[in-house]
């Protein structure tokens, strides 16, 4: 009886990276329509945003002073870093892993 996950008592086939390469080439030119650029158009890659989108970008605001404040401060090198925080930030980033 053959292991299906490991592989075992399987006979071994050696394939280029090449022949596995045009075989997947075939298999989706089979199962899939290719289009060109030429066929396609600027109306099939417009996106229309809901109202409800459009309302709430419009009510975003922020302090345009404070910005300009910061970027001049990075600029200058006296943005203040907290290096506890930043390390703390990447303990949620890790257990992702």
């Amino acid at each position: 009886m053959a292991d299906t996950i490991s592989g075992a008592n399987q006979r071994a086939v050696g394939i280029t990276p090449k022949q596995a390469v045009n075989a997947t080439k075939q298999q989706n030119n089979n199962s899939t329509e290719i289009i060109t650029p030429s066929e396609t158009t600027a109306k099939d890659s417009s996106v229309e945003l809901s109202s409800k989108l459009k309302d709430e970008i419009a009510a975003v605001s922020f302090d345009s002073k404070k910005v300009e404040q910061i970027k001049q401060s990075i600029e200058e090198g006296n943005y203040p870093l907290n290096n506890k925080k930043i390390a703390e930030s990447f303990i949620p980033l890790e257990k992702l892993l």
